[in-house]
């Protein structure tokens, strides 16, 4: 070979139409199973913790924003009608997880309230509001992309408490009963679930969430509780609530403390 002749350079292999779908789908694999990794461990423990540090600002503020030495005169208070969209309570239920606390806004609107992982649970407008005779009907998701309000709903069990903080106060529940009907049976959402006619004098607490757990929407869960008792602001959370969640018994002591 002459000293000066260069030498050939092998031509580059050109890709296989086989090969760039190979590495799509390889990468669209990776990102599916990236997400499916994500989107648990966010429900999980991201939206948790977020929901517990914003509940416990919002009971803060409340505390703060209540007339001190406003004695209670033994009427249970009916919350106000809040704005669309409006944060106006915090839902505790021990049964979801010892610490569990979400938050609830006003309308069920999945953009604006379901799926916001600074809300997740919304008020059906056309239902009452708690301290008023009838039903105080809620939506969360439960198997939703960014947060699962209502995931553990079948951890209920008969006579489980549900607490829902307000600024006038906490209104305890009882869980009665669950039931699964088909998307279209919102007879679930009158003033006395299932039944036509007067409200009557019960208080209920209606919960609404997807059916099956992971297998989308066919049906839905739809868990009632009765309204038991009011325990105004000034005296604190229901000891019962402390003693089922220590660490807001030790928040409450230390607030005490700093006072």
């Amino acid at each position: 070979m002459n000293q000066y002749s260069r030498p050939r350079r092998r031509r580059r292999a050109r890709l296989s139409v086989l090969t760039v779908v190979g590495e799509l789908l390889l990468t669209v694999g990776l990102i599916v199973f990236g997400y499916m990794v994500w989107q648990p461990w966010h429900t999980a423990v991201g939206v948790t913790a977020k929901q517990e540090e914003l509940s416990a600002e919002d009971s803060a503020a409340w505390d703060e924003q209540a007339p001190e030495d406003a004695p209670w005169d033994g009427v249970v208070p009916v919350v106000d009608k809040p704005a669309d969209f409006e944060v106006f309570a915090v839902l505790r239920v021990p049964s979801f997880g010892t610490t569990y606390a979400n938050r609830v806004a006003e309308k069920t609107d999945w953009e604006t309230v379901l799926n916001l992982d600074d809300k997740g649970i919304g008020h059906y407008e056309t239902t009452q509001m708690p301290g008023e005779p009838g039903n105080f009907a809620l939506a969360g998701h439960r198997s939703g992309p960014l947060i699962n309000a209502f995931r553990e709903v079948m951890n209920l069990r008969v006579g489980d408490p549900l607490f829902l903080e307000t600024p006038e106060g906490w209104y305890t529940y009882r869980f009665r009963s669950i039931e699964y009907v088909l998307p279209d049976e919102t007879d679930v959402l009158r003033p006395f679930p299932r039944l036509d006619g007067s409200i009557g004098e019960d208080q209920i607490l209606t919960l609404t969430t997807c059916h099956p757990k992971l297998a989308g929407s066919d049906e839905r869960a739809i868990a009632y509780s009765v309204f038991e008792g009011y325990q105004p602001r000034s005296e604190g959370p229901p000891a019962e609530l402390l003693k089922l969640n220590p660490s807001m018994e030790a928040t409450q002591a230390l607030r005490g403390d700093q006072e």
